[in-house]
């Protein structure tokens, strides 16, 4: 079934009229037709099923046929703070890390990348960001859209304490592994962590110092050097793995 991200919700009574970009994309791309049944979520939990009872190339209306809540958010709270990269390996990591369960996401400016800032904090570059994430939630069957905030210095992001658990995988560690710090019973505790991501060329130094001194575990992804891009995603993988995040549905 298809499924569309509605903000506004459905009403208590009354047909749903549908925003006209979803109406657009079920008339023209999909081409539904009256009878067909979609999915409408509001990023409250609920999932309504809508049966449509009008299809036009403008509008499109319909009505509740069942109300659900899907178990299908994890109970792991992620907020993947990503270092500003290629713009089409960070939008991978955006749309895969919504696929995976991913809150919250924070764009980073890290002294490998300064002068990123005005590019990716562009508002056309913050729609597109927000759209990609929707549209991976919808597809993977979410009922929560994740936020992308604007891009933000590390030396700021960090600034504020959290309870959060601060994972940070980085080349120049060589013995502490991803296993290693979820396996801690104080980590595997957690109810919520927050990942960073260097850039292309790695984290400085530096910046591995300033990190550790706000808590984070330093730990290495092994042997191979990884693209950001994949480090984004084996690293949230492993969590939800480890956290038995990526085992049978929930009820």
């Amino acid at each position: 079934m298809h499924r569309f991200y509605v903000p506004a919700g459905v009403p208590a009574d009354g047909p749903l009229e549908l925003p006209r970009d979803v109406a657009r994309q079920i008339s023209r791309v999909l081409r539904m037709r009256t009878g067909e049944e979609i999915g409408v979520f509001d990023g409250t939990g609920v999932q309504w099923t809508i049966e449509l009872d009008d299809v036009s190339a403008r509008s499109a209306t319909g009505h509740v046929v069942d109300v659900t809540r899907p178990g299908t958010e994890s109970r792991v709270e992620i907020t993947l703070y990503q270092s500003i990269i290629d713009t089409a390996a960070f939008e991978l990591v955006l749309q895969k890390g919504a696929e995976l369960g991913v809150t919250r996401f924070v764009p980073l400016l890290t002294e490998r990348v300064r002068g990123a800032g005005s590019v990716g904090a562009s508002d056309s570059r913050q729609r597109r960001w927000a759209r990609i994430v929707q549209e991976a939630s919808e597809q993977s069957g979410r009922v929560f859209v994740p936020e992308v905030t604007a891009p933000i210095d590390l030396d700021v992001a960090f600034e504020e304490p959290s309870d959060a658990c601060l994972i940070v995988p980085w080349e120049g560690e060589l013995s502490v592994s991803l296993r290693d710090v979820l396996s801690a019973p104080v980590t595997r505790a957690a109810g919520a962590f927050r990942v960073l991501i260097g850039p292309k060329g790695g984290l400085t130094e530096s910046e591995i110092d300033l990190l550790r001194g706000r808590g984070a575990w330093i730990v290495t992804l092994g042997t191979r050097i990884l693209r950001a891009e994949t480090a984004a995603i084996a690293t949230l993988s492993a969590i939800l793995y480890e956290l038995d995040e990526l085992g049978t549905a929930r009820s």
